[in-house]
């Protein structure tokens, strides 16, 4: 089978301080406060009549030459960002270059309907995803204490959480057109940092 068209890739730090997880506690806390999940459902909904109208109005070249490489910009911070809450790295999505890697390799041509019909068939890959949050999230909890107690996360659970993470943005590059291909689990790595 082909590699799918959005990679991420994830240096994992082979030592953790237990500061990290404090950092993440409060600023979780922080994002928590601002009540999020009404944003993501907003912009589950917005995103793809956001691209079916950009494509009706400029037509999908137009919309890949001058959008698309200001999106997976953006597509790679929010990687960066998520890998730092997650734990995948110490380093804040402000680095200059993250060891959270996403690479989106642009495919298809989509029309107004395609993008808006997104809406249902990114569906299935939705339920997954929540799925794959929920063991994740409980998985971090463990990954905290193991930082705690070991200052090192556990390879399985460092691959879980890299796999959710990997996953999330292919369901987010389909979702926004920029890729034909449905998301899957399959094609990707995680390495470990050396001390």
């Amino acid at each position: 089978m082909n590699n799918h068209p959005v990679q991420l890739e994830a240096q994992i730090p082979s030592r953790t301080a237990r500061i990290q997880v404090l950092i993440r506690l409060v600023l979780l806390i922080a994002v928590g406060s601002l009540g999020l999940s009404a944003l993501y459902g907003a912009l589950y909904l917005a995103l793809p009549a956001l691209v079916s109208l950009l494509v009706a109005q400029k037509g999908a070249d137009a919309c890949r030459t001058q959008y698309l490489p200001r999106v997976i910009r953006v597509l790679r911070w929010l990687a960066g960002a998520y890998g730092f809450m997650w734990m995948i790295t110490d380093v804040p999505p402000t680095a200059a270059r993250s060891p959270v890697d996403l690479q989106i390799e642009p495919s298809g041509q989509p029309t107004a309907s395609s993008a808006l019909l997104r809406l249902i068939t990114s569906l299935p890959a939705l339920l997954v995803f929540a799925v794959l949050s929920v063991v994740a999230t409980l998985l971090w909890i463990v990954a905290a204490l193991f930082v705690l107690v070991r200052e090192r996360m556990p390879d399985g659970v460092a691959r879980f959480i890299v796999a959710t993470l990997r996953y999330q943005f292919r369901l987010v590059a389909y979702h926004l057109s920029l890729v034909d291909r449905y998301p899957s689990l399959h094609d990707g790595s995680v390495t470990h940092a050396t001390a």
